[in-house]
């Protein structure tokens, strides 16, 4: 797909030329190994931050945001992995920061996050509440000299290469007032643990890992922006992070697409190519619509209003569906050679499903969209 498009400016789109030059001469050749071996790819990092690709996520600007999600589709196409580093960084570190943190916070962490001297994460889905903030069990108390965290997070990305955890937390201050607060809890804090990475059916390259808060002291002025206003944060960084994973999955789309398409153009059995043959042309047909379809309405929410939360909500469940239908729709048209790993085919239906629950499940995206229809 050709991305330069009425959509970005002229310096945006030559940044996203050059993206696109590094994922197909320096990502697509090692995606493979990276996805065999499940190392973390730290030596393809610096291009990123050398491009000062989070830049683009500290403006206000619905365009600047457009560039970076295209950043992460682009990138998706290739190496979903990666891209999942990547806007676990830029939503869940920097753009929080950005936008919610006081003055000294950003002195204090958003120059190192942009410039990757730092690596953060987010920590918020628990074992028995999953990511409904109305049944946290993680808690923060104020005392004199700071907060007192405990509890425990599951399934936080980059978390065995992270720097810092943005903690969501049920909040307590000495005064009286309660809360959701997000508490910024460096690695070196005392009463921190971090569990070994865990195994993953797909996005292997991507860190994920339990962290346990036992009794964490945290100083007074670790609560993001001061204030305990952590569920409206918490949407507002939510809806951005749906917003990267249905890219994300735009990206995986298009990716297992076009590795399907060069298959089936090549292969002849009968003297025909695979291609030739109605059916699949009509089945691919749908599949480039439905891709194209998914990615047009995405683009429509990023640029008009990226914190309609409903909006959002159905942009994820409409990409993570694409995705998932496209990628095993691939193995089915290409047959036992997409189901081999050399292929690379398989890869990417593993790398789908991700999409479908990280961010936020699809069933729990459905039940935003219907909530409305239940206040009539």
């Amino acid at each position: 797909m050709n991305i330069t498009n009425k959509f970005f400016l002229e310096d945006h789109n030559e940044f996203l030329k050059e993206i696109e030059t590094y994922t197909q001469n320096n990502l697509a050749p090692v995606a493979k190994e990276y996805d065999e071996s499940g190392e973390f790819p730290t030596e393809l990092l610096p291009f990123f931050f050398e491009h000062h690709s989070f830049n683009f996520l500290i403006s206000d600007s619905k365009e600047n945001l457009a560039v970076f999600l295209e950043m992460i589709r682009i990138v998706s196409t290739k190496f979903a992995s990666l891209a999942s580093i990547l806007l676990t960084q830029g939503l869940y570190a920097v753009s929080p920061f950005y936008s919610f943190g006081t003055e000294k916070q950003k002195d204090s962490y958003l120059k190192d996050l942009i410039n990757g001297n730092k690596l953060g994460g987010f920590a918020m889905t628990e074992d028995h509440s999953g990511s409904d903030l109305s049944y946290l069990e993680t808690t923060a108390w104020e005392t004199e000299n700071g907060w007192t965290i405990n509890g425990s997070k599951k399934y936080v990305s980059n978390a065995a290469k992270a720097d810092l955890f943005l903690v969501v937390a049920k909040a307590n201050k000495l005064n009286g007032e309660t809360g959701i607060g997000i508490f910024i809890v460096k690695r070196s804090n005392e009463g921190l643990n971090i569990s070994d990475t865990m195994d993953k059916m797909g996005i292997k390259s991507l860190p994920v890992s339990s962290i346990n808060l036992d009794k964490a002291i945290v100083p007074k002025n670790a609560l993001l922006g001061e204030t305990l206003n952590g569920e409206e944060q918490v949407e507002q960084i939510m809806n951005l992070m749906k917003l990267a994973v249905s890219m994300q999955a735009i990206g995986i789309s298009q990716g297992s697409f076009e590795k399907g398409l060069h298959y089936l153009s090549l292969v002849r059995k009968f003297g025909n190519r695979l291609i030739d043959n109605q059916i699949t042309q009509q089945t691919m047909a749908d599949m480039n619509t439905n891709i194209h379809s998914a990615e047009a309405f995405t683009r429509y929410i990023i640029l008009d209003d990226p914190q309609d939360t409903v909006e959002v909500a159905m942009a994820k469940i409409l990409t993570a569906n694409t995705a998932i239908e496209t990628t095993e729709t691939m193995i089915q048209l290409t047959g036992g050679y997409g189901y081999m790993k050399d292929s690379e085919i398989e890869r990417y239906v593993r790398d789908a499903k991700i999409t479908s629950i990280y961010g936020g499940s699809s069933d729990s995206q459905r039940k935003i969209v219907a909530q409305p229809w239940l206040k009539k």
